[in-house]
């Protein structure tokens, strides 16, 4: 199974775009890589899908493959089960012949994570739980 766990926005200027999701009627919640300190990125607290603003430095630490992730570049991101899935899918999609741009990777917030290429070049990040 999997689920759309958020949709990521690549941002020129975090303010600003904060400020005009916040009028669509988005509430946020900051993030920081270190865990305080000034917004990296502004995170929905909305129900339903998160959407996530990030700026173009924060996108470039989670995900380092080149090209370096752009403003106006989103990403949607999908949660699968388990790491077991991800890999799974991973492989079917390799038959397709789709390009993994980031490997299945531990992440230090508690995911395994990977980005593909879509057919248009459109980045689709896979998360799943890590089981420990």
């Amino acid at each position: 199974m999997v689920t759309v766990a958020q949709i990521n926005v690549i941002v020129a200027d975090l303010e600003a775009s904060r400020s005009f999701y916040e009028r669509l009627g988005l509430e946020f919640r900051s993030r920081n890589r270190h865990g305080e300190g000034p917004a990296e990125a502004w995170v929905s607290a909305n129900p339903g899908v998160t959407v996530v603003l990030h700026s173009t430095s924060f996108a470039s630490w989670w995900d380092e493959t080149a090209p370096r992730p752009r403003a106006g570049g989103p990403q949607i991101d999908l949660e699968l089960d388990s790491v077991e899935d991800l890999e799974h899918v991973l492989a079917e999609l390799a038959t397709l012949g789709a390009t993994t741009v980031k490997p299945p990777t531990d992440m230090a917030w508690g995911q395994r994570f990977a980005i593909v290429l879509d057919p248009d070049g459109h980045r689709i990040g896979l998360k799943a739980p890590l089981t420990r």
